[in-house]
């Protein structure tokens, strides 16, 4: 209908009418379809490394130094994402999961570059120190225990080892073992102490990247030989679940070269706060994801979550002693510093009896060796 001047509005609608009626309706409550709960989830999870770690990199850059952070973090880290990665192969998991993986090893890869090219001398190996051989340390409790040097098959010291025999030494015997092999395995993650073939200790960089490089090839072709080529559903099966349960147990064992490494140099001294915020963080989204938003999701993996988790606490309670507590106490003149002539030797004995091992002196003092086998002693066990 004319308006009298020649303007039909049903005809000749209004511009602004035009427009709007090509684009969709736009207010401040709007919310794209693709922006939920369980993709700002998804994505929290796979990209969190980059946040946590990056941190770190900024962080050594800027002071041009390593000291105070573990690169065995970086080996932990890698070997775990590689793992998980040929372990998606076997038994697909979460997409979710896969892409942080995926993303944990390109950040990895650039805090080692980083680490390396400002690794202090003492990091490197022949800095390192010697750790104590298995052997001594199980020649010393069986010396402890049954009073002879060797075992009677081997010695005419058969009368003492009768003589000595009782169920409590037996039982002080094997759980003695059983210390010696926690210790072991704990000194194995100490980047003080040098381990066997120095492993992720080479003074050469180059070993690094070879290392890497041959493992990863290696693991990842055998698996997909295995579950792909050669379809063995009984060997596939077996080594999904080996594959999977290293990968995470790795994994899990994170925290252990900090935690080491901390107390080793009694100080945070180069361990930045917002790495161990960004770890629990992670802890938390990851172990909330795995029970309220992940599917298809074995129990191992939120146990080895939360094993994870309570290593991070560990370290925040390191970080809560050495920063704020230690110092008081060290200016009291209760603990030694690096002043003292013995102050290595006292961080030795205190590490050792961490452990609850005695060094010869202690040992000496109060315990005497028996009287009939008077001998030199390396280090020996208490419980």
């Amino acid at each position: 209908m004319d308006d009298g001047n020649g303007f039909d509005p049903i005809e000749n609608p209004p511009v602004g009418d035009t427009l709007s009626s090509y684009l969709p309706r736009v207010d401040q409550f709007y919310i794209p379809e693709w922006l939920t709960v369980q993709f700002i989830a998804n994505n929290l999870v796979s990209f969190t490394p980059l946040f946590s770690y990056g941190s770190t990199i900024i962080s050594i850059e800027r002071s041009k130094t390593a000291l105070g952070f573990s690169i065995d973090i970086c080996a932990t880290m890698l070997i775990a994402s590689i793992l998980r990665v040929s372990y998606y192969l076997i038994t697909p998991y979460e997409i979710t999961l896969l892409r942080q993986s995926l993303v944990m090893i390109f950040i990895q890869l650039i805090l080692l570059k980083t680490t390396l090219t400002y690794r202090p001398e003492e990091y490197k190996y022949h800095n390192l120190h010697d750790v104590e051989s298995l052997s001594q340390l199980l020649h010393d409790v069986w010396f402890e225990y049954f009073a002879c040097a060797r075992p009677p098959v081997f010695s005419e010291d058969w009368k003492l080892m009768l003589k000595s025999l009782s169920l409590k030494n037996l039982v002080g015997f094997i759980n003695k073992v059983l210390l010696v092999f926690l210790y072991k395995f704990l000194k194995f993650f100490d980047p003080s102490y040098k381990r066997f073939g120095s492993f992720w200790q080479w003074d050469d960089n180059r070993k690094f990247w070879r290392f890497l490089m041959v493992f990863a090839a290696f693991q990842l072709l055998l698996t997909f030989l295995i579950s792909k080529v050669f379809n063995w559903a009984t060997l596939t099966d077996w080594m999904g679940s080996a594959v999977g349960t290293l990968g995470l147990l790795i994994e899990s064992l994170l925290p252990l070269p900090q935690i080491a490494i901390l107390h080793k140099l009694k100080s945070v001294q180069g361990f930045k706060l917002i790495l161990l915020v960004s770890w629990l963080c992670g802890d938390t989204l990851k172990i909330s994801y795995l029970i309220y938003g992940a599917k298809n999701i074995s129990m191992i993996f939120l146990t080895f979550a939360l094993f994870q988790m309570s290593l991070d606490f560990y370290i925040g309670g390191q970080y809560i002693y050495y920063r704020f507590y230690r110092p008081s106490l060290t200016n009291e003149g209760s603990m030694p510093t690096d002043n003292d002539t013995n102050s290595e030797f006292a961080r030795e004995s205190f590490e050792l009896q961490d452990f609850n091992i005695k060094t010869l002196e202690q040992y000496n003092k109060n315990t005497p060796p028996p009287g009939q086998h008077t001998r030199d002693r390396a280090y020996t066990l208490t419980v």
